[in-house]
């Protein structure tokens, strides 16, 4: 039993039957299947897996580790992991809800601008930095995996899905008939390192080549096919260096890390704004005491800064052994509401513990009056002799 792209076997409304009600498909990713659904009122993502895992118990374990390092993951450009589950055979993900369009289709139009390009692909650098500090590769990182919205500040933010997926599904041939494909839309071979074609498996470094390959894509258009001239990048003089090195065919020359090449997109964001400050917003970067992972103080210097290492430290992991069964019952979702709910709930049942106290004390007080009248009458002479 498969699922195929765009739609599950049975369909998603049988699948979830009784666990969660699916309100409809969505167009993202490429290998997986994407659904916008609901559980108690609460909305949320399902990712369902084309791939059966009741043909293989390693594929099974598999997808448990897989799960349980998804939901140890936190970075702003990771949707959170709320619930995982195997259903005859099919396995599935349910996130938090999040909205936006995939990046695949916002460059059918055109090339972005120069300031989202270095936004994006720091956000992105910044979710696989986390995700590789857990042991977890992307695999299939293209611009179909990638959802953008716009976040409260006005500039585009990126979103990254699809961690790990790919990897699972070619380990696992036997289990998958997708497990010959490339990866995820029209232009995924060149998002492909070179080291792939070759039988290779999935690493941080290849993540990192296809980084290098979505920073031209957004820049110019389209995705760097070969060698090809420095010419386009008038806003940015600097990227096609960067892309050079994350682009390399040889993976040792790439970059050490996603932290590192965040680095130098960092500093690539500080050298534009001082060759073309129209471009870039310079005034907002000035209040903080960092501009991304670069200190305010080495802004005027020729060079960059020490480089440091990141900050996402590796997360708590649930269980990696495989052999904890996966909740076929969904976690129930009220972690989703915000923290502003919860201190309300907060508030509300210390303010009942207090009347309850106020209510408690003002009985005892009147049972205490009570109690002192009767020894009071009863001393009158009159009232002891019937007078």
């Amino acid at each position: 039993m498969f699922p195929s792209p765009g739609a599950a076997y049975p369909p998603p409304e049988e699948l979830f039957a009784g666990r969660y009600a699916v309100d409809g498909t969505l167009p993202w990713g490429g290998v997986a299947s994407y659904y916008r659904a609901h559980s108690e009122g609460t909305p949320l993502i399902l990712c369902v897996l084309p791939i059966d895992l009741s043909r293989s118990k390693g594929a099974e374990a598999a997808f448990s580790e897989l799960a349980y390092g998804l939901g140890s993951l936190r970075s702003v450009a990771v949707p959170r992991v709320l619930d995982a589950g195997i259903i005859d055979g099919v396995p599935y993900l349910a996130f938090r809800d999040i909205r936006g369009t995939v990046l695949g289709t916002l460059l059918r139009d055109r090339p972005l601008s120069s300031l989202n390009v270095l936004c994006l692909a720091s956000e992105v650098l910044d979710a696989l930095g986390a995700a590789h500090a857990q042991g977890l590769t992307h695999g299939d990182l293209t611009p179909q995996n990638i959802v953008v919205s716009r976040r409260q500040n006005g500039r585009l933010g990126a979103e990254l899905i699809g961690l790990g997926i790919v990897p699972l599904i070619r380990s696992f041939p036997e289990s998958s008939p997708h497990a010959a494909r490339t990866g995820s839309g029209q232009h995924a071979i060149a998002y492909m390192a070179p080291e792939l074609f070759g039988g290779g498996t999935s690493s941080p470094s290849t993540d990192l080549y296809a980084v290098g390959a979505l920073l031209h894509h957004m820049a110019l258009g389209a995705p760097r096919m070969g060698v090809e001239a420095d010419e386009g990048f008038d806003d940015i003089p600097g990227l096609p260096e960067v892309i050079g090195r994350a682009m390399a065919s040889q993976p040792q020359n790439r970059y050490a890390d996603a932290f590192a090449m965040r680095a130098a997109l960092d500093w690539l964001e500080v050298e534009s704004a001082k060759q073309n400050p129209r471009t870039q917003d310079i005034a907002p970067w000035m209040e903080t005491s960092s501009i991304g992972s670069i200190p305010v103080p080495s802004l005027n210097s020729p060079l960059p800064p020490a480089f440091k290492a990141g900050s996402h430290p590796p997360g708590t992991v649930v269980g990696r052994s495989g052999a904890r069964p996966i909740p076929i019952e969904p976690t129930r979702v009220d972690e989703v509401g915000s923290d502003r709910t919860f201190r309300w709930r907060q508030i509300a049942l210390l303010s009942l513990l207090l009347a309850g106290l106020l209510l408690a004390g003002y009985w005892w007080d009147a049972a205490l009056r009570d109690d002192g009248l009767t020894p009071h009458l009863g001393l009158n002479p009159g009232a002891q002799h019937g007078e």
